[in-house]
């Protein structure tokens, strides 16, 4: 009888375990990106402390804009830090895709591991200083990456915006 009880709860333990299971285990986050008006990510970069920074915003299925400077606006919209002399240093670059291109390029991203969590180790170097912001199907994540080949791709992409022929510079 006790041998019964005991076994009892233990099976009740274990299916209370697997039901919270969702909020304690991390899989890691690997899917397929569908066309989606609300996915979106944006991209905070700096090369080295002297370098101009970058943001890359892109959503609404293939709308990009790339802000460039060393202007405190490129990374705050709202800062009102106007008496710097480098405020008004912002370039601002508008690119439009194909919602395939769009959803393939996301897609690579999230091949690479943008949507893994990441933490720093004691030797990881201040630069490059990558920000990213992401909503993907859902999927949503803020952080700091450290991973090179995340920041490879994204340079890549960031070079692939910046000097694309469909760039218009306004």
């Amino acid at each position: 009888m006790k041998r019964l009880m005991l076994l009892s709860l233990l099976a009740g333990c274990l299916f209370a375990g697997m039901a919270c299971a969702p909020y304690w285990y991390k899989k890691p986050v690997y899917f397929t990106v569908q066309e989606s008006r609300l996915n979106w990510v944006q991209i905070f970069y700096q090369a080295d402390e002297k370098a101009p920074r970058v943001r890359c915003d892109l959503k609404n299925n293939g709308v990009v804009t790339v802000l460039e400077g060393h202007s405190v606006t490129v990374g705050d919209d709202f800062n009102i830090e106007y008496d710097k002399p480098a405020f008004g240093d912002v370039r601002k670059y508008h690119y439009t895709m194909s919602a395939k291109m769009f959803r393939d390029s996301l897609q690579v991203l999230v091949d690479v591991g943008l949507m893994k969590e990441e933490a720093p180790g004691e030797d990881t170097p201040v630069y490059p200083k990558v920000m990213v912001r992401a909503n993907i199907n859902h999927h949503r994540i803020e952080k700091f990456t450290f991973d090179t080949a995340l920041i490879g791709e994204i340079r890549t992409q960031l070079f692939q915006f910046k000097m694309s022929g469909m760039v218009q510079e306004r």
